[in-house]
C-alpha cells in the first residue's frame, strides 16, 4: 500500500470523515432520546453522550467555518426562522422529562435556547468573515 497521498486520497478521507459524521450526528441524538424518552434515566447517566455530541459539532462546525466553507451554503438568513421550531422540541422535549417543571423554567430555556442559538449563528458567522477577510482580502461582500 502506498504511503503517498494525493488530490484523491484526500478527497476520500474526507468524504469518509463526512460520512462517520453524520452517522455520529445521527445515532447519538437517537440513543439519547431514547434513554431519556424510553428508558427514562437520569441526565447524569447520559450526559457523557452529549457532551461527545456536542463536541463533535462544535469542532467540525469551527473547523469548515474556519478552512472556508460558509456556514449553513451561505444561506443562514433561512437558519433564523428554524431556530423557534428547535426552541420548541427542546422545550417539549425537556418538559416531557420533567426538567421543566413550572411557567417560568419553560420562559427561562425558551430564552436561553433562543439566545444560545443566535450566538451559534453569529459565531459562525464572525469566523467565516474572518476566513474570507483573510483569505481574499478587504474585498465587498457579495450578499
Amino acid at each position: 500500500m502506498s504511503n503517498h497521498s494525493d488530490e484523491r486520497t484526500t478527497a476520500t478521507a474526507h468524504l469518509w470523515a463526512a460520512r462517520g459524521l453524520v452517522m455520529l450526528n445521527i445515532a447519538l441524538p437517537i440513543d439519547l432520546l431514547v434513554r431519556i424518552l424510553l428508558l427514562k434515566q437520569e441526565p447524569r447517566q447520559w450526559l457523557d453522550i452529549g457532551l461527545i455530541w456536542m463536541a463533535a459539532m462544535v469542532c467540525a462546525g469551527i473547523g469548515m467555518t474556519a478552512s472556508g466553507v460558509a456556514p449553513y451554503g451561505g444561506k443562514g438568513w433561512k437558519m433564523w426562522p428554524i431556530i423557534p421550531l428547535i426552541v420548541v422540541v427542546n422545550t417539549v422535549v425537556l418538559a416531557r422529562i420533567g426538567m421543566v417543571p413550572t411557567l417560568t423554567d419553560v420562559v427561562a430555556s425558551v430564552v436561553s435556547a433562543t439566545a444560545g442559538l443566535s450566538l451559534v449563528i453569529v459565531i459562525l458567522r464572525g469566523i467565516y468573515s474572518r476566513w474570507e477577510r483573510r483569505t481574499l482580502g478587504r474585498v465587498p461582500r457579495e450578499e
